[in-house]
């Protein structure tokens, strides 16, 4: 199973785990792991690339690690957009968690 652990600070997402794989399929056919680490990674790629914000990561693709951790120190713009990013990262997870809940965890500290 995926644990996927979205951290706020007030009402700003600002760090996101994910870690191991899903189980659904094995290595290579696993649809579910595949759609949540594209999930995971276009929302890193938007942070870092279109917003351009330098957001710190870590991955860790033999056990399944997506994290990124927003800087404390952002313009008003940067954490607005990164907020709509990671926001729609959040709902697309939990989306994908209602059709495939014994797979992947998700929760919010």
């Amino acid at each position: 199973m995926t644990e996927v652990v979205f951290h706020k600070r007030g009402e700003d997402f600002v760090r996101i785990e994910s870690r191991g794989h899903t189980g659904y399929a094995d290595s290579g056919a696993d649809i579910v792991c595949a759609g949540l680490s594209a999930l995971m990674q276009g929302a890193l790629l938007g942070v870092l690339k279109v917003v351009g914000v330098k957001a710190q990561y870590h991955v860790e693709e033999e056990s399944g690690e997506l994290e990124i951790i927003l800087p404390e120190e952002m313009t008003d713009a940067e954490r607005h957009d990164c907020g709509v990013i990671l926001k729609t990262l959040y709902l697309s997870v939990k989306d994908l968690q209602e059709g495939y809940s014994g797979y992947i965890n998700v929760e919010v500290k």
